[in-house]
């Protein structure tokens, strides 16, 4: 078991349906986000996640991201933090998975559209990496939706799960399941703060 981690007893599936309450919840929500302002004439109107209705517009809908954020990591390598998930945007438009165990000294990629929007090159054989084959990684046919999918990804390599169930005919729902949960997630942290003062 990981250090600073209660494990929950609940058993929690990463695919499956969105639940019908929480995506209720999620669209009376974004119903009533006040509209954003208008865009200066002289800017182009641009989604940002600053403003709560664009963030959940962006979550549930396919689009790319239009700005770069990062979070910093401040626990103790190898002590607290033996294994590493992350999201590397290649080629401006595509995104893929990738899992580093710093004990075992490597790293798996995981690309939703294998060899099409990464494809391989001599500048990879410099780095200790393995790329997950398409028998490994369910496949994005329907271009757009790999945001998702490396979500998905890095969600069941973090809980040990199987990446069964990710595919093009249900993409959508995980992708209304994963606004509908951040949105629970969101308010329970703002009440549970309001509570607290």
């Amino acid at each position: 078991m990981r250090k600073n981690v209660t494990p929950s007893s609940v058993i929690y599936d990463p695919l499956a349906p969105v639940d019908l309450v929480l995506l209720e919840k999620l669209m009376q929500h974004i119903k009533g986000i006040p509209p954003k302002p208008p865009a200066p004439a002289d800017k182009p109107a641009v989604l940002s996640a600053v403003h709560e209705g664009d963030f959940y517009s962006i979550l549930i809908h396919e689009r790319p991201w239009p700005e770069k954020e990062y979070g910093w990591v401040f626990d103790n390598w190898y002590e607290d933090v033996d294994h590493l998930y992350g999201c590397l945007q290649t080629g401006g438009n595509h995104w893929v998975a990738y899992h580093v165990d710093l004990k075992k000294e490597k790293i798996d990629c995981y690309d939703p559209i294998f060899g099409e929007a990464t494809p391989k090159t001599p500048v990879k054989k410099k780095f200790s990496f393995r790329r997950r084959s398409k028998r490994y990684t369910p496949q994005n046919t329907q271009i757009g939706d790999c945001g998702v999918y490396l979500l998905k990804f890095v969600e069941c390599l973090a809980l040990g799960v199987t990446f069964d169930g990710i595919n093009d005919k249900n993409i959508q729902g995980l992708r209304m399941k994963m606004a509908a949960e951040i949105l629970d997630e969101g308010v329970n942290f703002v009440m549970s703060n309001l509570l607290a003062n």
